[in-house]
């Protein structure tokens, strides 16, 4: 008989473990992610990026989309998904028309994973590629001034660690990014360590604290808007709602939204429809 009792709020063990798994909400996922690969490609094809080295290792790359002939536009940088084991840059450039289109530049970088990296590498590569980008922007068409960041799932676990960075140490403005969308994020890893994604993401206590975003709010410097799909997970459904619910206490929260008619990995493919709320909460975010 399974064991019922509550391992964390309500939830029992088998619950806590279905909560994180999101192949269990989206039966789809492996298709769904696959299509992702392909349109990025397509997209690809259709326009070449120019792909950047933004650290030290021959990994470090990012993916530069822009409108021709561009001078100061608007950046958005994505942070990709995948439980911190799968995906790439290469995976992210199917919204890439949506922002082109409209006069913005769309970067997208591989961070490294867990298959070969600890979370802590991540962290630190994701921050780098900002870095970069806020320093090298002229030098692609783009607005130093005007640096924003999106990300989906797990990618927007790291991007909400990027956005309780202290830039000023690293030499660059408090508010060196203007903006954030995060959907479906991870913002405190204690309930995922108990959960099943405990087999996979090896952190030691004081680091679950550190890249806890949750914990460190005080460091948020700019307007987040938060969304989850209506058919998300119960976790990610409440982890956003708690982190919004935080932003909002503090006067940090853009705007708070629910994708209807999209399981976890369906949100994210909205912004390839500059129609869509994703889109168009991206766009106001950006003043674009």
């Amino acid at each position: 008989m399974a064991d019922t009792r509550p391992v964390f709020l309500d939830y029992s063990q088998e619950q806590i473990d279905k909560a994180y798994d999101q192949s269990f909400w989206a039966p789809q996922m492996a298709e769904l992610e696959a299509q992702d690969g392909t349109n990025s490609a397509a997209v690809r094809n259709s326009m070449p990026p120019r792909t950047q080295r933004y650290g030290a290792n021959e990994a470090d790359l990012i993916d530069i989309f822009m409108p021709a002939g561009a001078k100061n536009a608007p950046v958005m940088v994505f942070i990709h998904g995948g439980a911190w084991t799968r995906n790439t840059r290469q995976d992210a450039s199917y919204p890439a028309p949506t922002f082109v289109g409209r006069g913005a530049a769309w970067l997208a970088p591989d961070f490294g994973s867990l298959k070969t990296l600890r979370l802590p590498d991540m962290v630190e590569n994701c921050r780098i590629a900002l870095e970069w980008t806020v320093r090298n922007a002229a030098s692609f068409g783009g607005d130093p001034e005007r640096v924003f960041l999106s990300a989906h799932s797990s990618g927007a676990h790291l991007a909400a660690c990027v956005l309780i960075t202290d830039w000023t140490k690293r030499g660059l403005p408090k508010d060196a990014i203007k903006g954030a969308m995060l959907m479906s994020g991870m913002y405190d890893l204690y309930p995922v360590l108990i959960s099943s994604r405990r087999a996979f993401l090896h952190i030691t206590p004081e680091e679950e604290a550190e890249f806890s975003p949750m914990r460190h709010l005080s460091q948020v410097s700019c307007p987040i808007a938060v969304l989850s799909a209506d058919q998300d997970s119960p976790e990610f459904k409440r982890q956003s709602q708690v982190f919004a619910d935080a932003l909002a206490g503090m006067g940090r929260l853009a705007t708070r939204e629910v994708v209807f008619d999209a399981n976890h990995f369906q949100e994210p493919e909205r912004l390839a429809e500059p129609g869509s709320v994703v889109s168009k909460t991206a766009f106001s975010l950006m003043g674009i």
